[in-house]
């Protein structure tokens, strides 16, 4: 827009001095009076006329342009982003309503602030993703599944040494009042902490979609459950207090409302516990185990 008002400033300049140069040098030659003031009227008409083309037409034309240009860029993006790749294969409407929104943040920023504008998509995207996986998880494969636990478990332990209130933002990403808070979280983690959880997000996503899993029995991966409960709980009393008292970080885990009422220090470090206890069940149950408890936060 800014260019577009340049252009029209330009060539309104431009055909006034050209019509003062005629005036002037058409009088002593060609142009007298009257007619002088004619030519310059002219020229500013002519300039005018461009002007408005610049800002209107050929404006709509070079923004036309540059939102396909931009959509390209973004399309592109999301096709080379293992992230967003597995994202856009599960959740498409959501991955188009990103790929649309960066397409257009794209086509308003300057090309040096270009990869700047992807990367902030790309933080909003994994919040999203996030989320997903955990609602997807249970269709997942049980490799993605131990994955992401142990992906979760290390960034747990990350942002428990910094802030644990943002454990909360990884626990419930699903949270309507928990969105800042999960984007917070992420943007904490950094390095190879950051990297395993996108790769097991992606491939969680995938899984989900490519070889999808009929979701764990209930009973079946109920009881599996909690016999590691009752395996863990005496741990679990020691350091966090009586079985009610445990019950009701158990509770925290899977019902963000319920989080509120418990130190976020004391839900981060059992939320670890907990994971490690997932983790150390039997291989043929740790799978369904994982999926059954984790996807249904």
């Amino acid at each position: 827009m800014k260019l577009t008002y340049l252009l029209w400033a330009a060539l309104l300049a431009l055909a006034a001095l050209a019509g003062l140069g005629a005036a002037w040098w058409g009088r002593a030659r060609f142009v007298r009076g009257r007619r002088a003031l004619l030519a310059v009227a002219a020229f500013l008409l002519v300039g005018g006329a461009g002007g408005y083309l610049a800002h209107g037409p050929v404006a709509e034309l070079l923004a036309a342009s540059r939102l396909a240009a931009a959509s390209a860029r973004a399309d592109d993006f999301f096709r080379t982003d293992g992230l967003l790749r597995a994202l856009s294969q599960a959740e498409p409407e959501r991955a188009d309503a990103l790929r649309a929104r960066l397409a257009q943040a794209l086509a308003a920023a300057p090309e040096a602030e270009a990869q700047a504008v992807e990367q902030r998509l790309r933080a909003e995207a994994l919040v999203d993703a996030l989320a997903a996986a955990l609602a997807r998880l249970p269709n997942a494969s049980d490799e993605a599944a131990a994955r992401l636990a142990q992906a979760l478990l290390n960034a747990l332990s990350t942002l428990h040494g910094t802030d644990s209130l943002l454990c909360l933002g990884l626990l419930h990403p699903a949270s309507a009042t928990g969105n800042a808070l999960t984007q917070n979280a992420l943007d904490r983690l950094e390095g190879s902490v950051r990297k395993d959880l996108e790769s097991a997000l992606a491939l969680t996503l995938a899984s989900s979609v490519i070889h999808p899993r009929a979701a764990p029995l209930p009973a079946k991966a109920d009881a599996a459950l909690s016999d590691m409960f009752a395996e863990n709980l005496p741990e679990f009393q020691t350091r966090y207090g009586n079985p009610k008292q445990v019950g009701a970080l158990f509770t925290a885990l899977a019902e963000p409302e319920q989080a509120r009422n418990i130190a976020p220090e004391t839900l981060c470090a059992f939320a670890q516990d907990l994971l490690q206890g997932l983790l150390r069940m039997p291989p043929t149950e740790r799978g369904p185990g994982l999926r059954r408890l984790l996807g249904a936060g």
